[in-house]
């Protein structure tokens, strides 16, 4: 019995006085307590036991710690470990080496320190940052490539670290694949020179398999001359039957060589397929096979199609250079003469068995404004190319204007090997550019400066820095009676009256800045520097006086008179347009006054003193809203038949108080007001709309031409209108034809041109009209690929006898043929006019002597049902 109890039993319970119970449990109370020491003992012994094991993990732990450390430190591979929980990055040394991280961090960095400076060698740091964000929650592996800013590549591999469920970190390790990558690159820029070098030769690639006699041809080959997919793969028999008859032998004895005894194939010849001639060389060469492989030929195939065409093709070159319009003249690398045509001859005025002796004298008489013949060569061995007008001193050529362009052809060492000269006699050409420039700038019945070079040269004065200290004054003058006298005595009549009025009005006022013809009869008078009222009202008074006196016209004495208006520049308008408009409404109340008097522009003159014209702008805003207006058309006929062959879309105004109402008295305040912008979009719409009615009725679709203001023609918002027209009307892209004033052209001739050369693309023609009442640069009328010019009105009423304005038409003709454009003349009258423009080349005519402008239903009736019929 365990001692303490027995202890406690001889203390409290003396034997005598112990029962059996008491005996019982202190007995079972000795088992319990030597199961306890037992219990103890065991359990002393496996925490000895357990204290041992954890002795030897933790050295092992320390061993692996020390082998990983030794490990990650001194690996040549750069590595990272990142510690989602602590927030903090370990690196290795080649690590720190590879993305130059910074000693002190000495193998730990925090997370923002070191993308900091990853994103500092990066080239996309922003791509890469976000990878990262949006790769944080994923437990995967991954890898990828990072483009460092030195154009250096590195490769990373990325290993998740998880514990339990957790994603606790990650093991980066990365490499330098800069060599890699550049090797790489060499190969891809070898293969993409490999396949340019191809391409260039115009060669694909081949493989010919000898157990199947078959060949496999490259996509090279199938797309350098077009064969579909099923060409891919193509027997030799099938190949050599595509063949003609003389190569298709001599290409199979090769073939049969090739494989016996392994000779290489070169080859010549000519198939076709697919409906294609080709010229081709064949190469190849064998290949033996490995073991258990048949052997294979591979070659290349090689389009010489462009090759073998270039004896043609100096056939052609050669019957180009002596038939051309152009006089061409070849020389040598000392000028001296080697070839040239019959042309230059006949420019030259030369015999063909003279002209290689006597070109040089005459060639060194040429000069130009800037340069001698000798500068030009100078200019042209410098530069290899020189181009423009020149002009001989030679008694032969005195009289010629010769356009010559000069180029020089080096060899590949760069020295001149040959000179091409090419002459163009533009002798007319110039003299009718000179004389159409007159015409721009000048009015042809008075010979004074005319409204297109009046408004420049006051657009250009208004504009000057100085206009403050040099005041002008502006006369705006209206004949009183003169449409009585050119009724009554004819358009001849007032004709000279209009010259006579110009010429008084020089002589009344000497030193008067500029005097210009306006238009109809109206001039303009333009006065320099400081006048007071006095001196101005005195100038009017003198100007009415003076063209009150008698007019002797045609032995006939007439009487007209005038009424002027007076505006002060810059005082009262600082610009061209209102300045203009201010002259003309002072003018209106002149007129108004009684005529025969003059008035000076007043401010008040804007709050009613035009009633009629600000109703009018208001009621065109309505009448483009309410569909008040109407289409007319007006034929144009061939000038060789006289037959119809398309029609001039022109607007009228169904007035519900005026009636109907002619372009003339709207289209001034459609401009003024910008509404012409929505009157031409009205006008389209409408003939689009139109043409698509005829053509339901199933009427033949003749050509119609619309104007388009100076306004519209300069913006895109036109391509943008014809766009929307031609997909819903398609069929109408080669029915219309867009018609501007030269004065639109010259508004902005290079938006113009834009705008033209997109519509000429869709098919859309382009007119110039009134050619001749303006002034356009040949450069930009040729730049604007303009189909048409209509010579204007003014021009046709006097060729059959007045010796200017035929001279003038004639010129307007061979001027557009020489650009390949039509001519269209207008305001024809009368049978004479249409046989002398006829006899001058004219193509088209258009005039009230055919047919007045007509609404659509009656231009259906008299002209497009008999053509129908006819068709």
């Amino acid at each position: 019995m365990h001692q303490k109890i027995k202890q406690l039993l001889d203390k409290h319970f003396p034997e005598e006085t112990r029962t059996g119970k008491l005996q019982m449990l202190a007995s079972e109370l000795d088992l319990m307590f030597r199961q306890q020491e037992n219990d103890i003992i065991l359990l002393e012994r496996s925490i000895d036991l357990a204290s041992d094991a954890m002795l030897e993990r933790d050295d092992a732990a320390a061993e692996h710690q020390e082998l990983f450390e030794t490990t990650f430190g001194s690996s040549s591979e750069a590595m990272l470990i990142v510690d989602f929980q602590r927030d903090q990055l370990r690196y290795n040394a080649a690590l720190g080496e590879l993305l130059t991280v910074p000693s002190h961090f000495d193998g730990e960095i925090s997370m923002t320190d070191f993308l900091q400076n990853l994103s500092g060698q990066l080239e996309t740091p922003e791509n890469f940052l976000s990878f990262l964000r949006h790769s944080h929650d994923n437990h995967a592996a991954f890898n990828g490539e990072l483009l460092l800013k030195a154009g250096r590549w590195l490769r990373y591999s990325v290993k998740p670290i998880v514990r339990g469920d957790s994603l606790v970190g990650r093991l980066w390790t990365l490499a330098d694949i800069t060599s890699q990558k550049q090797a790489e690159r060499q190969i891809a820029d070898f293969k993409q020179e490999l396949k340019h070098a191809h391409e260039l030769a115009k060669m694909g690639e081949w493989t010919f398999d000898c157990g199947s006699q078959t060949f496999l041809f490259s996509n090279d080959v199938l797309e350098l001359f077009g064969f579909s997919d099923e060409h891919k793969y193509m027997s030799l028999e099938g190949f050599l039957e595509v063949l003609d008859g003389e190569h298709s032998e001599d290409v199979r004895r090769q073939f049969r060589k090739c494989q016996q005894y392994g000779e290489t194939i070169q080859a010549e010849m000519q198939f076709t397929l697919e409906g294609r001639d080709c010229y081709v060389i064949l190469r190849g060469r064998l290949k033996v096979g490995s073991k258990g492989e048949d052997d294979t030929i591979q070659g290349v195939l090689q389009d010489i199609s462009d090759l073998r065409t270039s004896e043609h093709l100096v056939k052609i070159s050669s019957h180009f250079f002596q038939s051309s319009m152009q006089g061409n003249v070849l020389m040598g690398r000392h000028k001296e003469i080697l070839d040239f045509n019959d042309v230059a001859c006949g420019i030259f005025k030369l015999q063909s068995r003279e002209f290689s002796q006597r070109i040089t004298e005459r060639l060194a008489t040429a000069w130009t404004h800037e340069m001698s013949i000798n500068d030009i060569w100078r200019t042209v061995i410098e530069t290899n190319h020189w181009a423009g007008e020149v002009y001989f001193t030679c008694p032969e050529l005195i009289d010629k204007t010769i356009w010559l362009s000069l180029e020089a052809l080096r060899d590949n060492q760069g020295k001149v090997v040959n000179f091409i000269a090419i002459f163009n006699d533009i002798t007319e050409s110039k003299n009718a550019q000179e004389q159409l420039h007159h015409m721009a700038y000048f009015d042809s019945q008075t010979s004074l400066p005319n409204r297109f070079q009046f408004e420049q040269f006051l657009s250009q004065k208004l504009s000057a820095p100085n206009l403050e200290s040099h005041p002008m004054t502006l006369f705006y003058l209206d004949l009183d009676r003169f449409k009585f006298v050119n009724d009554s005595l004819g358009h001849h009549a007032g004709d000279q009256l209009l010259y006579l009025v110009g010429q008084r009005l020089l002589e009344a006022v000497p030193n008067a800045t500029l005097v210009a013809r306006q238009g109809g009869d109206e001039f303009v008078m333009l006065l320099t520097g400081q006048l007071n009222r006095s001196q101005q009202e005195q100038i009017a008074e003198h100007l009415i006086a003076q063209l009150s006196e008698v007019f002797t016209v045609f032995e006939t004495q007439v009487y007209i008179g005038a009424s002027v208006g007076v505006v002060n520049l810059p005082e009262d308008a600082s610009d061209r347009v209102t300045a203009m408009r201010y002259a003309d409404i002072s003018l209106y109340e002149a007129k108004n006054s009684g005529k025969g008097c003059y008035v000076f522009w007043q401010r008040e003159f804007l709050k009613g003193s035009t009633p009629e014209r600000v109703q009018l702008e208001s009621e065109l805003r309505e009448a483009i809203v309410n569909d008040e207006l109407v289409l007319h058309f007006q034929p144009k006929v061939e000038a060789q038949t006289g037959k119809v062959y398309g029609l001039e879309a022109l607007v009228r105004w169904n007035h519900p108080r005026l009636g109907l109402v002619y372009p003339d008295r709207f289209i001034t305040i459609a401009e003024e007001s910008n509404l012409i912008i929505e009157l031409d979009r009205w006008v389209l719409n409408a003939v689009a709309i139109q043409m698509s009615h005829w053509r339901n009725l199933g009427l033949p679709l003749l050509e119609v031409s619309v104007n388009v203001s100076a306004a519209h023609v300069t913006r895109l918002g036109l391509v943008d209108l014809f766009r929307s027209l031609l997909e819903q009307y398609p069929y109408l892209a080669h029915c219309l034809e867009i018609e501007l004033t030269e004065t639109a052209i010259m508004a902005d001739p290079d938006q113009a041109t834009v705008v033209l050369n997109t519509l000429r693309s869709w098919g859309i023609k382009a007119s110039v009209d009134d050619f001749g009442s303006g002034y356009t640069s040949l450069g930009y009328l040729k730049k604007l690929n303009a189909n048409t010019l209509k010579i204007d009105r003014s021009f046709i009423d006097g060729i059959t006898y007045d010796h200017s304005d035929r001279d003038v038409a004639k010129a307007i003709i061979a001027l557009a043929s020489s650009m390949s454009m039509d001519v269209v003349a207008e305001g024809v009258e009368t049978q004479d006019q249409w046989e002398m423009l006829q006899s001058f080349g004219c193509k088209y005519l258009q005039g009230y002597f055919f047919s007045r402008p007509h609404c659509a239903q009656d231009i259906e009736s008299y002209y497009l049902w008999p053509l129908q019929g006819q068709a």
